[in-house]
């Protein structure tokens, strides 16, 4: 008889929430799983602590976000607490084997132990299917968990697995489809990614019908108090635009001609929906809102997000720049443009705050994720929320993948000019794919794809993303990257030993 495995739980069954309650869910204790699966308020309890569990320093309310991939994409000047005598080393950060080992290992184990929950609420949905008698459960459920496992699949796969335009039947990861403790095969790069595929395909269909989209970052319309509290919120859910947006990132990431097509084609189904999730072009003091929450088509509410955010060096309040990750003034100047068209972009300015250190260098640390705004006024903001896909990057996915220069460049400038970048500096299609021999970072990238990396260093900053792009790429140098030549060993983490991918995956 399969072993017990234990769920997260929360506090209070989501029916009897409200939506506001449903924002600050926190965790509780654990049940065996066949008692778990004996009822709808089981299964949505189940789903629900899946999405926590995404929640933690480990993984997309510190490493994954702000914290080791932002340190790997080099956009720190300092990582607190692997200083040696004071004096930071960035080359140290791409030390998967000895400094970072109990780092990336934790992260690979967290990801496989939330898959292994995935893989067993899947057996359940199908096994006791006749428990949700609710309309749509059955499918949003086992849409969302399909969405779900696909995404950790890819950055799993983007961590771990190789350059993938250089080497794509390489060895990546193991796919975990099955709840037991069978030996999983690391499959090649582009065996997990035609898995990632087959996972995403099953979840739009099923979302396609059942989702109910009428419900994103609307909680407080007295309308919605008549609908079941589980259904809404979207934004917080793998909801069918959320999927849609996983399929433009990995299509846009096989890179072929084809795929490139249906990167673009996904991509503009989900900028298309605006009455979900618009760009905010323009920010004033009473409006700003650091983490963009009406862009947000996916992301994770963090329990006591302030005090995780205390307790891992980005304390809002706290101005002593030892305690933050942290950037000088040069490198601040160089990733907005500050000089040139980034003279009246509001992201450098309302992102960051400027601390003077007693020296005569200014540094400064993010702030988008600072709590006191977003929990001003009487309608929610986003407070507590990690955005994990964004609408910008759908833009970014149709300027990587357009095949016309102009349709590429329009797309990106449409960011720009919302962000407050001035019409009079938009990209110009002239040169657009020829090499950029005038980068002070790699030449050997075509301008389309340097500028859409300078847009994900300044949209993205704090948010983990820039690192993929850059590893996409295949970047042989970049601002604060702490080596002379990136390699491949540079952006692969080194999978753990087979303890860790045949046993604790599974587990």
């Amino acid at each position: 008889m399969k072993q017990l495995i234990y769920i997260l739980l929360t506090t209070t069954m989501l029916g009897l929430m409200s939506c506001s309650d449903w924002l600050d869910v926190s965790p509780k204790t654990s049940i065996p799983t066949d008692k778990q699966f004996e009822s709808e308020s089981g299964f949505k309890d189940a789903l629900t602590g899946i999405y926590l569990k995404l929640g933690t320093k480990t993984l997309y309310a510190g490493d994954l976000t702000y914290a080791y991939l932002d340190e790997l994409a080099g956009l720190y000047s300092d990582y607190p607490g692997y200083n040696t005598n004071a004096v930071f080393n960035q080359s140290i950060v791409f030390d998967y084997e000895n400094m970072f080992l109990s780092k990336k290992n934790g992260i690979y184990s967290a990801m496989y132990n939330i898959i292994a929950n995935i893989n067993n609420f899947l057996e359940y949905v199908d096994k006791n299917k006749d428990v949700l008698v609710t309309e749509r459960y059955y499918e949003t459920m086992k849409g969302e968990a399909l969405g779900l496992r696909a995404f950790l699949h890819f950055d799993l796969l983007r961590m771990f697995g190789p350059i993938y335009k250089e080497h794509p039947t390489s060895k990546a990861i193991p796919y975990r489809t099955a709840f037991d403790k069978d030996a999983t095969p690391v499959l090649s790069a582009s065996e997990v990614v035609d898995a990632i595929l087959k996972d995403l395909n099953a979840a739009e269909k099923l979302l396609k019908e059942s989702d109910p989209l009428d419900f994103f970052t609307d909680q407080m319309d007295e309308d919605v108090t008549e609908i079941n509290s589980f259904l809404v919120n979207r934004e917080f859910r793998m909801n069918l635009y959320a999927v849609k947006a996983m399929l433009a990132r990995v299509y846009c990431y096989k890179g072929d001609a084809e795929s490139k097509g249906l990167a673009v084609e996904y991509a503009k189904q989900v900028i298309a929906a605006s009455e979900y999730f618009t760009l905010y072009k323009s920010q004033t003091a009473s409006s700003y809102n650091s983490i963009r929450y009406a862009e947000q088509i996916f992301g994770i509410t963090v329990n006591e997000f302030s005090n995780l955010l205390i307790g891992n060096y980005m304390d809002m309040e706290n101005t002593n720049i030892q305690q933050h990750f942290y950037l000088d003034e040069n490198k601040f100047n160089a990733f907005y443009e500050t000089a040139s068209a980034g003279n009246t972009d509001w992201r450098r300015i309302a992102e960051m705050f400027e601390v003077v250190d007693g020296a005569s260098q200014t540094n400064v640390f993010c702030r988008k994720y600072n709590q006191k705004p977003l929990n001003s006024g009487y309608t929610y903001s986003g407070a507590n929320a990690v955005p994990l896909i964004r609408l910008p990057e759908m833009y970014y996915i149709v300027a990587e993948c357009a095949s016309s220069a102009s349709e590429s460049a329009d797309a990106l400038n449409t960011v720009r000019f919302a962000r407050g970048i001035s019409y009079s500096d938009e990209i110009p299609t002239t040169g657009y794919d020829d090499l950029d021999t005038t980068s002070e970072e790699d030449k050997n990238q075509t301008k389309r794809i340097n500028e859409i990396m300078k847009e994900y260093r300044k949209e993205y900053f704090a948010e983990g993303q820039l690192f993929y792009f850059l590893k996409a790429h295949n970047y042989s140098t970049y601002y604060g990257c702490g080596v002379e030549t990136m390699t491949e060993a540079h952006y692969q983490m080194t999978l753990p030993d087979d303890e860790y991918i045949f046993g604790n995956n599974s587990k």
